[in-house]
């Protein structure tokens, strides 16, 4: 089968499109025919060394993918063959084939192309994790979701729309910003131009925001804390902008702040299968009530997948990046 491999830590000439065996399914996995995978920030980070595969992943790229189950292995039912599925992976799903566990695959909701399927397991597994699991996010609450336009913030800006909450994003231009408004973003604040701490703030009526999802931390973590309402939450899942900060600790301590932080590929196999049947229920529901739609910004052949790279590192795109897997 064709698939991408990264042959050392670096820029995108590091990515080659091989030739290697195709896997063979392990106890409770299955065998996935693929036909699109989606693109994310965790597999430019591993490209270039920073994100490297938890033990006993697959050390290829790709976390989400869609596709048709083609061989079961010991304990999965036959009645999974030739299903179509969309599903998260240990990695591997740049490829013409991958092996995934069989609790992480999820049905397509209806109407949806595999390309646009690849799109979701990924970002909407984080984003349920984080705005529903851990910050409980509830009706007629505020949600400040910085990088709104990306495929996470595409994403979060839907969930918390669906649970009734009052949805702040933050961009780096304009058109972004109606891109956001029309996902139905309540407030969008151009960070390149505005103080988006202060105007989230006074968008709140000086209350403060009850949750933040931050993929930028660094120097930002402050600024969140100082837009939050007290008992607020801020959760942390990407370092965009840098792994340090000094916290102004009184502000956390005044405000009884929650400050935390999660990342998905390191979870449990039992978690992420508990988590994907939440997500499942919600999305073969949401999508043809009209709750979500896809965000598909471009789509490239697995050998063009230099191209996706640069343009996911670029910052112009918004919503998600596709690689066409034509298995």
């Amino acid at each position: 089968m064709k698939a991408v491999v990264v042959k050392a830590r670096g820029g995108v000439e590091q990515l080659q499109l091989l030739d290697i065996p195709v896997p063979t399914p392990g106890p409770y996995e299955v065998l996935l025919q693929v036909k699109a995978a989606g693109v994310n920030r965790p597999d430019v980070l591993q490209r270039l060394g920073l994100y490297p595969p938890p033990p006993g992943a697959n050390p290829n790229l790709g976390l989400e993918v869609a596709g048709v189950v083609v061989e079961t292995g010991e304990g999965v039912g036959l009645e999974m063959l030739n299903r179509p599925v969309m599903a998260l992976c240990n990695g591997g799903g740049y490829a013409q084939f991958v092996c995934v566990p069989a609790a992480h695959c999820m049905g397509i909701p209806a109407g949806l192309s595999f390309a646009q399927a690849a799109t979701l397991p990924e970002v909407y597994m984080t984003v349920w994790q984080n705005l529903v699991l851990k910050a409980k996010v509830e009706a007629h609450q505020s949600v400040l979701i910085h990088g709104g336009s990306s495929g996470i913030g595409t994403a979060a800006i839907q969930v918390c729309k669906r649970l009734g909450a009052r949805v702040l994003v933050t961009v780096g231009d304009d058109s972004k910003a109606g891109y956001c408004k029309a996902l139905g973003a309540d407030e969008v604040f151009n960070y390149r131009t505005q103080d988006w701490s202060e105007r989230a703030l006074k968008a709140s009526g000086s209350v403060g925001v009850n949750v933040v999802l931050d993929m930028v931390a660094g120097d930002y973590l402050n600024r969140d804390l100082a837009c939050l309402a007290p008992k607020g939450m801020v959760v942390v899942i990407a370092l965009l902008g840098g792994r340090f900060a000094k916290i102004d600790a009184a502000q956390l301590m005044m405000k009884q702040a929650v400050l935390t932080g999660t990342t998905l590929r390191p979870q449990s196999a039992q978690f992420k299968a508990e988590l994907a049947r939440q997500v499942e229920a919600e999305l073969l529901s949401g999508f043809p009530q009209g709750f979500y739609k896809t965000c598909v910004e471009a789509e490239f052949d697995l050998a063009e997948v230099a191209k996706a790279h640069l343009l996911m590192e670029s910052g112009q795109a918004v919503g998600k990046i596709v690689l066409n897997a034509n298995a």
